[in-house]
Order: C-alpha cells, then structure tokens, then sequence
C-alpha cells in the first residue's frame, strides 16, 4: 500500500503516490536551479511546468493515481534541465565574445528568425488570431495588420471596373486562418515568440473546425457578433410576439364574423357543409386563440431574455410553453377528428353515390 498526494500544478489537480511527487518536485527544483541565472527564469520555468501538466494530463484519468513511471517518462520527454539551460544559453549573446558586434547583432537575428514559427495567437485575438499571430511573428504591433486586414476590406466595395472585390481580404484571412496553426501550449506559445523548448511536441496538425468554431464564439468580436445578434433578433421575437397577441384578440369574435360571411353561401355535398359548421363553431376558434396566444407569449418571452441577455430559469419556462402549444395542436386535431366522426356517415354515403 502506497500513500498519495493531492497537488495542484500549472491549474490542474492531480493525485499522485509519495514517491512520484518526492522525483516530480525534486525535478521540478532542478529546473528552478538550472534557470536560476537567466533573465527571464519565473517565465521559462513556469512554461516547463506547464508543459509537465500538459503532459500528466494527456495520460491522467480521473480517478486514477499518478505514479513514479508516469513521472519518469514526462521527464523522458522533456529532458535534462541542465541540458535545456545550457542550450537556451547558447542563444543569449555573451559579452566576451571576439567577434565584431555587427556579426554578433546579425547571428543574434538570425537565430531569432530561425527558432521563430508562424502561429495564430489565442491570447491576444479579437476573431481567429491571425492578425495578433503576424504581428508577434514579424515583431510589428498587431493593430497594423489588423487596420491593413479593414482597409483592404473596405477598398474592396470600390466597384472599379467589375464589381466589389471585398471578398478577397476575407478569403485571404479564412485562408491564413486554416493554415497558420494556434497557439494554445505554452511550447507553442514560446515557439511564436521565438523561445523554443527542446520537448517533443505534440501539436495538432489538422484543422478542427468545430474547435476554430467554439474559439470564435467565445472570441470578443464573436460575442460582441453574439450579443448584438441576440439584441437584434430579441427585438424581432418581441415585436412578433406583441403584434400576434395584439392580433388575436379578434379570434374569438370569428364564429359571428364567419356566419355573416357565408350566410349567403350555399353548400352543394356534405363535406363543405361540415367544413361550414367547423368554421362557424365556437369552440374551435377558443382552441385557436389558446393556440395563438401560447405561440405569441413565447415569441415575448425569448424576446425579452434575449434582448436583456437574461438567463434562462432552470425550470425552462420555454419549453413548458413549447409543450403546452404542442398539447393545444393536438387539442385542435382531436376536436376536429371527434366533430368530423358525426358527420362520417353522411361523408362516406355521398362518396359511395
């Protein structure tokens, strides 16, 4: 029998056996030491430790226990910090170098371009981190991409010879969409800024739309898009459902109104007689106005919460209307099956002559 640990590492919970967190935090120690002395330790090695919850995680179930060949293989795949330290301070340019400081700056930037990749960036988006991924790849503010991508976008609706061409801009930028991948592991992270880790990465290399999808609907303009949608067609639901309710209160005056109308109309076989005495019949006008009343309170009802960005009860409310109007359709049907078996006989007798 093995005692365990609860540890919280990079936002996630684990449980792990003694022994395994004894090597995990005395590795993890290591890695605080051997970045001890550079500049920007705090971010390296919180990026590393990330990385191992990353990791612990791809192979973590809930419920399950971490153990000691787990956290040896984590340390497998990301290496020696001592290794790591060394290589992240071959990059950095020592002041007792000999060669010239024009030849330096030069090697400086040139080994910044090669360990920099092309990302979209996550944490700095407004819709898909095209703009924002550009702008920290090429080392210019991102608001420049982002007013070139608007005013190529709006030049685009000058007709010129054969028409707007302000689809171009957007199939430009849905094209870099699916090809620049996103940055949302902290290697990936480092590799867009042009600090890569010596780790084994496990980037995904396919274009998950339905991911791209839900980032875009939690992006700022995908919920300002959602909120003035919501806005827009919360006004439209309200509109509809005052107008309908407003309209249905003549329903109930329709027997009256019907019976004026075809008094001086004639039937010539039993069905239109039936059909007559249907739409002259109080009761089904009453089942029609409950019918259209429901419908219209829930037009009101959704056009509020969503004009006013409310939460729906936990009791759905919608839905026991929706239901409500699905057992008044059916209300309508049965009265209108059980008035039309009176008249059968008579229907089938001038069917069969």
């Amino acid at each position: 029998m093995k005692t365990t640990e609860n540890i919280s590492l990079a936002g996630y919970a684990f449980t792990i056996e003694t022994d395994a967190y004894e090597e995990l935090e005395a590795y993890l120690n290591e890695i605080h030491e051997a970045f001890a002395a550079d500049a920007s330790a705090e971010e390296i090695t919180a990026d590393i430790e990330a990385r191992v919850a990353e990791l612990m995680k791809e192979k973590y179930i809930s419920g399950m226990v971490v153990d000691i060949d787990m956290v040896r293989e984590i340390k497998r795949r990301i290496g020696d910090p001592k290794m790591l330290a060394n290589e992240d301070a071959e990059a950095v340019e020592m002041p007792e170098q000999a060669e010239p400081q024009k030849e330096n700056e030069k090697k400086k930037h040139h080994d910044y371009w090669k360990s920099r990749r092309l990302f979209r960036n996550m944490d700095e988006r407004v819709l898909g981190g095209v703009c924002s991924g550009l702008g920290t790849y090429f080392g210019i503010d991102k608001v420049l991409f982002r007013i070139l991508f608007l005013i190529f976008f709006f030049l685009g609706f000058i007709g010129f010879d054969d028409g707007p061409y302000f689809g171009f801009s957007v199939l430009g930028y849905i094209c870099l969409w699916i090809a620049m991948p996103a940055a949302r592991t902290a290697e990936q992270k480092r590799e867009m800024k042009g600090k890569p880790m010596n780790l084994k990465s496990y980037k995904e290399k396919d274009f998950d739309f339905g991911k791209e999808a839900r980032e875009v609907a939690q992006s700022p303009a995908g919920q300002t898009v959602k909120r003035a949608g919501g806005v827009f067609l919360g006004i439209i639901l309200l509109v509809v459902g005052l107008t309908g309710l407003l309209g249905s209160i003549i329903i109930p005056a329709m027997p009256s109104l019907m019976n004026e109308l075809l008094t001086e109309f004639t039937p010539i076989d039993p069905s239109e007689e039936m059909l007559i005495d249907i739409m002259t019949f109080k009761t089904f006008w009453y089942l029609v106005f409950v019918l259209c009343c429901i419908m219209f309170v829930w037009f009101i009802y959704n056009g509020v919460m969503m004009l006013f960005d409310l939460k729906y009860p936990s009791w759905r409310p919608g839905m026991v209307l929706f239901i409500a109007w699905l057992m008044s359709i059916f209300a309508i049907f049965a009265w209108f099956i059980k008035t039309a078996a009176f008249d059968f006989p008579t229907l089938l007798m001038h069917f069969i002559h």
